[in-house]
């Protein structure tokens, strides 16, 4: 193993051998025309050499980085942000970037500082002042807490001080669904907007499929299996694949009896026009008053398919889910409806 200092074309490398493998590392910093200039610039390329080189032996013995955990969390993030290949942590770790700034030193604070007394204010903080949703502060709690334990795992700080706080609980039994009634007084309803059939279409397939608008909107034909018939698809948001079989409602929705391109999308413009209001338009001209959104055409599906007999292992898979919990908290909302229907039984007299 060795570290070593090197100039190339005025700019100033780490050249790392470790391993077998050779790498070079820029520390964005140049030389200059002025010779006494660059004594003092090489002497900051020697103390950086000297840093790289003991984190890359401390890293070897599995001990904390005495240099990494000074770095703060908000360069951290941003770091994991820009490293990350899904759009959808990208998106949180975003987001989880905006609050950070927002609160007081918040993302000012360097890794070994965090402690669990800052975590638990920081938990508060998102739920009681900046008045997020109990849901969507767990979602950015859990972003954070994502963070600092990658931090652990790298040896960049010796604990977790993430452990034994509880994050804020989110309720998950409000989940609104449409009845198997109110499906179909959508489907029998004609709609006036001009695209109104296009979503009432994707929804109504949604409800039958439990695609989430970002697996309607880039779904293609060649991801329609006709023997058997299925989708075969993976999901944009967990980056799985499902197989979901397609019943006569599914493919009567979508079976136009054309032949069809393999790249042409099943709902064709639907990325037009995919806002949630389009879906509240369709639903309130079928008179359905309910707040839905077009996940609730998912929440339908799962909903009816715990209904009708589905266990829940077999509905975690047909939505693609990678933890079984997630599924559970349908089987919440079936639970109620039949307490429900038990009660609306006639009283004996």
């Amino acid at each position: 193993m060795s570290v070593k200092i090197r100039v190339k074309n005025r700019r100033v490398y780490l050249d790392i051998y470790h391993n077998g493998i050779r790498k070079w590392e820029a520390l964005k910093i140049s030389l200059t025309e002025d010779k006494n200039t660059n004594k003092e610039i090489l002497k900051v390329a020697e103390i950086c050499r000297a840093k790289r080189e003991l984190q890359i032996l401390t890293n070897n013995w599995g001990l904390t980085d005495p240099v990494g955990g000074n770095i703060t969390l908000l360069s951290y993030i941003t770091r994991l942000r820009e490293n990350a290949k899904k759009e959808r942590l990208k998106k949180n770790l975003y987001c989880a970037l905006v609050h950070l700034k927002a609160y007081s030193d918040g993302g000012n604070i360097q890794l070994k500082a965090i402690t669990p007394q800052w975590v638990r204010r920081y938990y508060e903080y998102l739920e009681k002042e900046r008045g997020l949703k109990p849901r969507t502060a767990k979602n950015y709690e859990v972003t954070v807490r994502v963070a600092i334990r990658k931090a652990v795992n790298e040896n960049l700080i010796p604990a977790d001080p993430t452990t034994g706080i509880k994050m804020t609980k989110a309720n998950d039994t409000d989940r609104i669904y449409l009845t198997s009634g109110e499906v179909q007084k959508l489907a029998d309803a004609v709609s006036k907007h001009k695209y109104g059939e296009l979503i009432k279409r994707a929804f109504l397939f949604a409800c039958n499929t439990g695609l989430r608008i970002s697996d309607l909107i880039s779904l293609k034909w060649e991801n329609i299996s006709c023997e058997p018939l299925q989708i075969i698809k993976r999901q944009l948001k967990t980056d799985v694949n499902v197989f979901i079989p397609l019943n006569k409602n599914a493919w009567q929705i979508i079976n136009d009896g054309r032949i069809h391109n393999h790249s042409e999308p099943v709902f064709y413009e639907l990325h037009k026009y995919h806002h949630p209001q389009f879906v509240k338009w369709i639903c309130k001209e079928a008179g359905i008053e309910k707040k839905v959104g077009w996940h609730t055409a998912r929440h339908t599906f799962a909903v009816m398919s715990l209904e009708n007999g589905v266990d829940i292992y077999t509905l975690s898979k047909l939505l693609g889910h990678t933890d079984i919990k997630t599924t559970q908290v349908y089987a919440k909302a079936t639970d109620k409806m039949k307490r429900e229907a038990v009660e609306k039984l006639p009283e004996l007299k």
